[in-house]
């Protein structure tokens, strides 16, 4: 019986609902476009594992699997983070990793634009890039992974000061 009290006091934490909206974000970022370019003879579309002709998926302009692979790992580690929930401290640890992770990942699209933008024109400055929807979710991640680690923060601060009562 207290096994499942303790199952409900996961489920119910702020943070614990935060990370599972960060997981569920990862799964939805791998099917959802990050940018696309206009060059002179078509347009392209990149999402978390490459960067194609948006009318024919199969030709492939640059490869950018790191980005899907740090999302993929991102997710593993918030639904780690939620399932560890009574060690706080290492949540907290493990959170600011994912946080660097999620900066890297950013980070990573920044770059494999670039690329993307070399390969498509001679002049990458002739190249338009439009965001799309899935250009938000790392950095709508990198805010609900800093808000889960303050609310765990928090938590710690209550059971300390409810160990100094006892």
């Amino acid at each position: 019986m207290h096994y499942l009290c303790d199952k409900k006091n996961m489920i119910q934490r702020i943070q614990s609902l935060l990370l599972a909206i960060v997981a569920i974000l990862s799964i939805v970022f791998s099917f959802l476009p990050i940018f696309e370019f206009a060059g002179y003879e078509a347009t392209y579309v990149m999402n978390a594992y490459k960067t194609h002709l948006i009318d024919n998926v199969n030709e492939v302009v640059s490869k950018n699997m790191g980005v899907g692979v740090l999302q993929g790992v991102i997710m593993l580690l918030s639904i780690i983070v939620i399932l560890i929930f009574k060690k706080r401290q290492l949540q907290v640890k493990l959170l600011k990793l994912n946080l660097l992770l999620i900066t890297l990942q950013i980070v990573a699209i920044v770059m494999y634009t670039d690329v993307a933008k070399e390969v498509i024109a001679s002049n990458p400055k002739d190249v338009i890039m439009g965001l799309q929807i899935g250009a938000a979710i790392p950095v709508l991640c990198l805010v609900l992974v800093y808000a889960s680690i303050y609310f765990i923060k928090k938590d710690e601060s209550l059971v300390r000061a409810a160990d100094r009562l006892r």
